[in-house]
């Protein structure tokens, strides 16, 4: 029967087949370096279908919930590691005499894990269907009577043998009890504690044991050898390739690395005061937030309730007539359009990767990629900025379906104004044609008010410098960039005019 993923709808052993839909610089616009860790993000880059997510959602809420399952799940990520590495290091063994000596403690490791995914779902929380899932494939797995025959035997073997005597092979301690902990492991273990886990290198340099030690230790201990001989003869083509074939479990350990990360990063955003919530898979074309605040601002040591909140709604208008899936977004200058943009990108990254969202509620179709456009700041020594941003964009343009979201963050404007305005207009039309959903932001106010719905950053009506950071629907906006500068410099056209009506009023007072 097929291993059940943590993650996925599909088995285990399919997991690996699936291909990247999210592009890498996604991540590098929307996340920092370090926030999640590297080997977690290409997981990110896999959107979930709808049935996976309220599954995954429920995993991750269990792991932030509950201390237990948190800790359980990250015993069981560091035993299928060490096992990881047991049998990693009988595949380079150099005779079959050292791959029968380690075989058993590998073989007693994947059994303990075997036996432990089976109580998985007492340490989560209740309903957590993904956890009672794993945990009765893996209850039924122990009590399959080969099975659980060939843990008796192995182990039996493993208490036979004296753990005193130990073989270094390929740089670390082995017995046929257990492979013991030397300086290299200890070394790890700091590494870890310290969060240093991605410099730890996955293959260990090989050192070739000696073939004349190995015969001798099969020599001192006949008996268990002649036994373990036995049992690999039994077992490793079964386990290894064959109708129990465990290979594929080994996966866990990326999932459930995954699940940690994740849980890490959402439990630093509720601890600093951050609404979460799971949105609802919808059936219809929509992406509806309530509350929906930018986690980035967290980076900044920014309190949860401080952040100012807005609210997102984005549908194609079945049934409701407007369609207002795709928004032109204009208005004060450091208003908050970007942190909205970046807000509103986050959670459609989360959500389609079936993570919790920054947001009080929220419901949504998944998407089957999400696109990001930001203004580039590496320099450009064969072409113009302007190129670069037209190159970007249009690979963009080519791969959105109308499943997708994809934001612009003042897309074109490494040019002139004119021109600027004309590759946005033909931009953002496609977006909204094709049924794109998404943000543009934009200074140039021409491109507000016309078939794509216009969002604004407002400013408070009682003082046109003061910011409100909130996002509304408006018609048409009647400022830019550049006249919110020249308001806040007293050089707009009103200012200057009353000025020069004072210095006249003044010097004809003068020249009375």
């Amino acid at each position: 029967m097929p291993i059940p993923s943590l993650l996925w709808s599909a088995p285990l052993e399919d997991s690996a087949k699936r291909e990247p839909a999210v592009p890498e610089s996604t991540l590098s616009d929307l996340l920092a370096d370090g926030e999640i860790r590297a080997r977690s993000l290409p997981v990110l880059r896999l959107p979930c279908l709808p049935e996976e997510i309220p599954p995954r959602q429920e995993l991750i809420m269990g792991l932030l919930e509950s201390e237990d399952f948190a800790d359980c799940a990250d015993r069981l990520r560091l035993g299928f590691s060490e096992a990881e590495q047991l049998f990693d290091e009988i595949s380079r063994a150099e005779n079959e005499d050292e791959k029968i000596l380690l075989f058993l403690p590998a073989m007693n490791r994947f059994f303990t894990l075997a036996e432990e995914l089976a109580r998985f779902s007492a340490h989560a929380p209740e309903g957590t269907r993904k956890a009672r899932e794993i945990a009765d494939y893996w209850q039924k797995y122990c009590e399959n009577v080969a099975h659980a025959a060939h843990a008796r035997r192995c182990r039996d073997l493993l208490a036979r043998q004296d753990p005193k005597l130990t073989l270094r092979i390929h740089g670390s301690q082995v017995s046929a009890w257990e492979r013991r902990r030397g300086i290299r492991a200890d070394l790890e273990e700091s590494l870890r504690d310290m969060g240093f886990e991605d410099a730890i290198p996955a293959d260990r340099h090989p050192q070739k044991a000696s073939e004349l030690v190995i015969s001798g230790y099969g020599g001192v201990y006949a008996s268990y050898f002649q036994s373990a001989s036995a049992f690999w003869e039994e077992c490793f083509g079964d386990y290894v390739g064959g109708e129990r074939d465990m290979t594929a479990v080994f996966r866990y350990r990326e999932e459930l690395e995954f699940l940690l990360d994740v849980t890490a990063y959402f439990r630093s955003l509720r601890d600093a005061g951050y609404p979460l919530c799971c949105p609802e898979v919808s059936s219809r074309r929509e992406f509806v937030l309530t509350g929906l605040v930018d986690p980035s601002l967290r980076r900044r040591n920014v309190p949860g309730n401080e952040v100012v909140p807005n609210d997102l709604r984005m549908t194609d208008g079945t049934g409701e007539g407007s369609r207002e899936q795709f928004f032109i977004l204009s208005g004060a200058n450091g208003g908050g359009k970007t942190t909205f943009l970046r807000a509103s990108a986050l959670a459609a990254l989360f959500f389609s990767a079936g993570c919790p969202v920054a947001a009080r509620e929220g419901r949504g179709m998944p998407f089957d990629a999400v696109y990001t456009h930001f203004p580039s700041n590496e320099s450009f020594e064969n072409s113009g900025r302007f190129a670069d941003e037209a190159e970007r964009a249009d690979e963009i343009e080519k791969a959105a379906t109308d499943r997708s979201f994809a934001v612009f963050n003042e897309t074109f404007s490494g040019t002139d104004e004119k021109r600027s305005e004309e590759f946005s207009a033909r931009l953002a039309g496609e977006m909204w044609r094709r049924g794109v959903f998404g943000i543009y932001v934009t200074h140039i106010h021409a491109l507000t008010g016309g078939e794509i719905p216009t969002l604004a950053a407002v400013v408070d009506e009682n003082d046109d410098n003061r910011r409100t950071y909130k996002i509304r629907r408006v018609g048409a906006t009647a400022s830019s960039f550049a006249q919110d500068i020249l308001e806040q410099y007293g050089l707009d056209g009103d200012t200057l005019a009353a000025r020069i009506a004072e210095i006249r009023a003044e010097s004809e007072k003068g020249g009375n």
